[in-house]
């Protein structure tokens, strides 16, 4: 037997560019919404709770704190707003491809002989909004598993017996 190792044009590799993503459903962007006001409603009152028992005078120092509770909260919500935008997925006949990620963009992908199995799970305010998260597990380890949020429930579920279908086929063929 002998032994190649042709070298392979990084030119003619297959290009994730041209992947068609599918978005993420639109009420997750309301999602991300609520999320953010609650994170920054719990930050205001604990500073005004600060404020209120230290007994600080109204001043530039509380002025500028809120000022800074302002700004963060927007760029926040425009943060969300772009999250929602730029998050997609795509499920190819080998792999599973997810980006995000405003400010550090991700793309990762996971075939499918890779994964060990996947679940769909909800939180109390994804409930509200009829959508899931779908997290698959792989052989890598928790630093390389998957979490696809704000995906409508239907669609979860969908993807997850697609998914738990190849993880099958795989396992018959070994």
């Amino acid at each position: 037997m002998i032994f190649e190792n042709s070298q392979i044009q990084v030119s003619e590799l297959p290009n994730a560019e041209g992947v068609d993503f599918q978005r993420l459903a639109p009420a997750y962007r309301t999602v991300e919404f609520i999320a953010t006001g609650i994170l920054f409603s719990v930050l205001l009152f604990g500073w005004a709770m600060f404020s209120l028992l230290n007994q600080l005078p109204v001043v530039w120092p509380v002025w500028a704190a809120l000022g800074l509770w302002a700004v963060l909260f927007s760029f926040s919500m425009y943060l969300s707003w772009k999250r929602w935008e730029v998050a997609g997925y795509a499920l190819r006949e080998h792999d599973i491809i997810h980006k995000h990620g405003v400010l550090f963009r991700t793309v990762t992908t996971i075939p499918f002989n890779r994964m060990q199995h996947c679940e769909i799970s909800r939180g109390p305010v994804e409930s509200a909004f009829g959508l899931a998260t779908l997290r698959v597990f792989t052989a890598g380890g928790s630093s390389s598993d998957l979490s696809i949020e704000g995906l409508p429930v239907e669609e979860a579920q969908r993807i997850k017996e697609f998914i738990t279908q190849k993880i099958g086929e795989r396992k018959e063929e070994l």
